[in-house]
């Protein structure tokens, strides 16, 4: 399963820096795009990142069971508070501009799986594959405009 969630965060985040390679998020002195999975980053630090996307990762279980398929929902949430601290007047755009690279950065919606535990990482003999993301309507909190989109991961688990 741990293939499979690394992957999708990887394949996100590549594709992040090809679309906008000016959304980055900085995390112990190091920029990188702004694709974060929470288990992965300290608590508190990756939830308070504003546009950036947020992965938490949710239920898992085979999709018939005794067949191997397996599907994994993945919580991705995000949103901007406005690069002008007192009007905030351009939170709605940033907040769009993030649905527009949310819906690129998950086309084509596959990958090659891909062992992360060593380097260079080395491809699996499966595919992932997802949904389209399902985006949930915007909110707004503390002056910042968030929106949380889910999608579900299709994969087969590696084979110890």
């Amino acid at each position: 399963m741990q293939a499979a969630k690394d992957t999708f965060l990887k394949t996100l985040a590549g594709r992040l820096a090809a679309v906008n390679p000016m959304r980055t998020v900085t995390m112990d002195g190091a920029a990188r795009p702004a694709v974060l999975t929470l288990e992965n980053e300290i608590p508190m630090r990756a939830e308070t990142e504003l546009e950036t996307f947020l992965l938490d990762w949710q239920s898992a279980a085979e999709v018939v069971p005794g067949q191997g398929l397996m599907r994994m929902e993945c919580k991705v949430s995000y949103g901007s508070q406005g690069t002008d601290d007192l009007l905030r007047t351009d939170r709605g755009r940033i907040r769009t501009a993030m649905d527009s690279e949310l819906l690129d950065i998950c086309t084509p919606r596959r990958a090659v799986k891909s062992d992360y535990t060593q380097t260079p990482a080395a491809a699996l003999e499966t595919f992932i594959f997802w949904n389209a993301p399902v985006l949930e309507a915007v909110k707004s909190a503390n002056g910042v405009l968030q929106r949380a989109a889910t999608i579900t991961l299709f994969f087969f688990p590696e084979v110890a």
